[in-house]
């Protein structure tokens, strides 16, 4: 096994903390948290895409989930900072 390989696998290992840690936050807090869910399951599905021939075209891919990552962090700052 390469580097490269163990980097994508411990970089998968990551986005599925995200995912349980934002599971378990959204649960048990509040829902406002379920976009890094969202990301974290995005993110994974990226991750793990990319042990093949698949890591040219994730470079491209990087910058849609930059954009979906800052608009699902402006609207969750817009949710949590709203007024009541």
């Amino acid at each position: 096994m390469n580097s490269e390989d163990v980097i994508v696998y411990l970089t998968l290992l990551v986005a599925i903390g995200i995912i349980v840690v934002g599971l378990l936050a959204t649960f048990l807090h509040s829902t406002i948290l379920l976009p890094i869910v969202i990301i974290g399951i995005i993110l994974a599905i990226f991750v793990f895409l990319a042990r093949g021939n698949f890591s040219h075209k994730i470079e491209s891919i990087e910058k849609i989930c930059f954009v979906i990552t800052f608009l699902a962090i402006i609207c969750s700052f817009i949710l949590l900072y709203k007024p009541m």
